[in-house]
């Protein structure tokens, strides 16, 4: 199964072009991110890069995932900043008794 932090690492590999390079930016050493993809590709079944080529060149199944990670990223990105901002309800109460008022007053302001 593919997990969010493959997919961003798919993107940093594609804005740096090598493996070092997406390493540095990702704060991992890059062997730990070689064989990070090398897990991937092995629970997959495809490869995702030529590691071979320089600048680095993603397969066909590697570009497809980056344009999933293109697409999906940003949305989550504003899901969980929407998940973060408060929600904000608004009460309205309609009384036509003075009594009521006044009651209703004293009980929200004890309450809030």
């Amino acid at each position: 199964m593919i997990e969010i932090k493959h997919l961003k690492t798919l993107q940093a590999l594609r804005n740096s072009g090598s493996l070092a390079a997406a390493a540095a930016v990702l704060h991992q050493t890059q062997s730990a991110l070689s064989h990070q993809f090398s897990d991937l590709e092995q629970r997959l079944g495809f490869r995702l890069f030529v590691r071979k080529s320089q600048p680095l060149r993603f397969t066909p199944q590697g570009e497809i995932l980056l344009q999933l990670a293109n697409q999906v990223l940003p949305q989550i990105s504003r899901a969980l900043q929407a998940c973060n901002e408060p929600q904000q309800t608004r009460l309205r109460i309609a009384i036509e008794c003075h009594s009521c008022i006044q009651w209703l007053t004293r009980r929200w302001k004890t309450s809030v």
